[in-house]
């Protein structure tokens, strides 16, 4: 069985327009299947508009860093659907994943309705993670965040990362609706403590576990979760908007969660910021020291500090988080897609912004890293720009701030049903970039780019995850 094909052949909300999703339904499908996700201990569970991959990513990489077994479950995926399920940075093998889509096909169409793609793929990362039996399990949410089908849990660490305009078909137009959507991932905390004094696993007591993990040839005991105790809940984000954050600390009160917010934690000083990454002293509640993150841009700042405090929240609890291997686990950070460089001669860059606040970290960033006064280029370079994005997406602020410092861009269609087609862009463009030009496909633009003989020039491809799979000529 080819996984892909059968996963391709499931309603699919990433490629389709709509959004029929009911979680209580799931729930019951997943108890068919024995409740895979009951049998995981210490998840981490991330919501919001942009960094959750990159946060999630940096969580991880600390993690396994400091000798633990992690599962890492992400969307969307750049190339294969197996990128989407890690343990330990390993992909899941096409052998475990047609092992578990046989345990789950008989059950997908029930009378509790068809099972979505995402749905059965969030099932096979809970189905791998327990066998495997990872330390800890970091999901990042899928769409929204409250009726999410990573949102099955009780007794998990929520994470809400900056939370902007996307997906307004679905989860509303409003600020205050998408916040409350994204808050969903906030369990009452009365809750938790009543399912965690129903397992085992979850103790007011550290337990030490027989099993020892490995880092740097030492061996570190893993403790079992914490209580926050009398503290209650607790949920982890960064300042947001004054809209956003007034329904965030609503939902907070109302499920007796406090709010940690990882700004106030950490002071940041920025040395040195190149298209590699950046080089920053850190001092926070772990401790005071260098670092260097290679994950570019200044929004990735605000992303570590958000993975900082998860980490020093899991200190807390009475896991082993050591400051050196966190300082290791940060410099090995990979997360491709955002702002890579995927040539150097001559330098093409790719980044997955396809929302206005990606688009304005994005250019916040091209105004760093392609100045004249940067460190990371000897000179400007000579900007052109491949662009492709989905139908539902508003990009207003790429064509009006981005498009004019490039002395061409080039529209495509990206491989995906809802790609808005480029003469689509073309008219909304049109106002702020006179050199316009409709390339067939990405290859094409890249060698219409390439013919101009430049020896300083920078092609900057953006707006859709799916123009990375056209990446495959570098």
């Amino acid at each position: 069985m080819n996984p892909e094909k059968f996963l391709n052949s499931l309603v699919n909300y990433e490629k389709v327009p709509g959004y029929k999703y009911d979680l209580e339904a799931y729930k019951r499908f997943l108890e068919r299947l024995g409740s895979p996700h009951k049998n995981l201990k210490n998840v981490v569970l991330i919501a919001g508009t942009k960094g959750k991959g990159s946060t999630a990513t940096i969580i991880n990489s600390c993690l396994i860093a400091n000798g633990y077994k992690v599962g890492l479950f992400t969307s969307p995926h750049l190339k294969k659907i197996n990128e989407r399920i890690k343990i330990n940075n390993q992909e899941i093998s096409k052998q475990k994943m047609n092992k578990y889509i046989k345990i789950i096909k008989p059950h997908i169409k029930n009378c509790f309705g068809a099972r979505t793609f995402f749905e059965v793929l969030t099932t096979i990362a809970f189905m791998h993670f327990a066998e495997e039996e990872v330390d800890f399990a970091i999901l990042e949410v899928g769409l929204g965040g409250r009726l999410d089908a990573t949102n099955v849990f009780y007794a998990h660490i929520p994470v809400i990362t900056r939370i902007g305009y996307d997906h307004m078909n679905l989860l509303g137009n409003k600020l205050s609706q998408i916040a409350y959507e994204k808050a969903g991932i906030i369990t009452d905390s009365r809750l938790q403590s009543r399912h965690r004094s129903r397992d085992a696993r979850f103790s007011d007591k550290i337990k030490i576990l027989e099993k020892t993990a490995i880092a740097d040839g030492q061996k570190i005991p893993l403790n079992s979760p914490l209580t926050k105790g009398e503290r209650g809940g607790f949920v982890i984000t960064i300042h947001q908007r004054p809209s956003v954050e007034k329904v965030l600390k609503r939902i907070a009160r109302e499920r007796k969660n406090e709010i940690i917010y990882a700004d106030e934690l950490h002071r940041i000083k920025i040395k040195r910021m190149m298209l590699s990454g950046t080089k920053m002293r850190i001092k926070n509640p772990l401790g005071e020291f260098d670092t260097f993150l290679p994950l570019a841009g200044r929004h990735q700042i605000e992303n570590l500090s958000i993975a900082l405090t998860v980490l020093n929240e899991l200190k807390n609890r009475g896991f082993e988080i050591n400051l050196f291997r966190v300082k290791k686990g940060i410099a090995q950070t990979q997360l491709p897609g955002r702002l890579e460089i995927i040539s150097e001669k001559p330098l093409i860059i790719y980044d997955v912004a396809h929302n206005e606040d990606s688009f304005k970290a994005l250019h916040n960033n091209l105004k760093l890293l392609f100045s004249k006064n940067s460190s990371s280029i000897k000179e400007e370079p000579d900007l052109y720009i491949i662009f492709g994005c989905n139908k539902d997406k508003n990009i207003t602020y790429a064509t009006k701030n981005i498009f004019p410092k490039a002395k061409e861009a080039l529209l495509v269609k990206a491989d995906n049903p809802r790609a808005m087609e480029p003469i689509e862009i073309y008219n909304k463009a049109k106002k702020y970039q006179k050199n316009l030009v409709i390339a067939g496909s990405t290859k094409n633009a890249l060698e219409y780019i390439n013919s101009k003989a430049n020896n300083n020039l920078a092609i900057l491809i953006f707006g859709s995850f799916y123009l990375y799979s056209d990446l495959n000529i570098y």
